[in-house]
């Protein structure tokens, strides 16, 4: 059985010589069917929810490709799940995946199944197709608001600044080995009066697929992270 490593440099080896327009053809969740699934653990390393994102649909016109996907989150410790959706984008090769993919979905679990209505509203992070040591990327805002009863009951933001790409390293997990281009970036997320600031590393593959994710207080001490587990398509 090929590893998920080899089976996306396969996919990016027959769709390489593709014009940008085409590129995003190779984009993983730009591919009706694919799953990835996360594993996210505590600071010390324990699996506490895994996720599956599911492109559902993809539609593309002039160019532009648009991925609805499904994100389904399981609490390992109470067995309780969480749902929702969100957008991933890709116009002449540049990706945009909405701010609701960094979201933590923990947060809202204790409102699922419920009668409150979830509603988030947030901005899109690009990632041109070839990310370079030393590029600076766009910031990005999401308010997430818990109404019940046409009263907001909740709110909750996050936003993402000082996007930076760090250069090439090769990041091993449950799903292989791949090379990746590691982004860091600092984070502010306020719940009701609450603040918290901290900051974050990324490794993403080719395909702007994350294959890990690290979270850190503002001392610089891990808090949490994620790791790609599995795929199919």
């Amino acid at each position: 059985m090929k590893s998920i490593a080899s089976i996306i440099s396969i996919v990016l080896l027959l769709c390489g010589n593709l014009s940008y327009g085409q590129d995003c053809d190779t984009y993983l969740l730009l591919t009706e069917g694919t799953m990835l699934e996360y594993t996210n653990f505590d600071k010390k390393g324990k699996a506490i929810t895994v996720g599956k994102h599911f492109a559902e649909s993809v539609d593309s016109e002039g160019g532009k490709y648009t991925s609805k996907i499904k994100l389904e989150v399981k609490d390992l410790k109470k067995d309780d799940t969480f749902n929702m959706e969100y957008d991933v984008g890709c116009e002449d090769g540049v990706v945009s995946i909405d701010m609701s993919r960094f979201f933590d979905s923990a947060q809202l679990m204790q409102y699922e199944g419920s009668d409150f209505d979830i509603n988030l509203e947030g901005d899109m992070l690009y990632f041109p197709r070839e990310l370079k040591e030393g590029e600076t990327l766009n910031d990005g805002n999401i308010t997430v608001k818990v109404n019940k009863d046409n009263f907001t009951m909740v709110t909750m933001t996050l936003t993402i600044m000082n996007r930076k790409v760090l250069g090439k390293e090769p990041i091993t997990t449950k799903a292989g080995t791949f090379d990746c281009q590691k982004v860091t970036y600092d984070f502010e997320s306020k719940f009701g009066i609450l603040k918290v600031k901290g900051s974050a590393a990324e490794w993403y593959h080719d395909d702007r697929v994350i294959i890990k994710s690290e979270s850190y207080n503002k001392k610089g001490k891990l808090i949490g992270s994620s790791e790609l587990t599995g795929m199919s398509n």
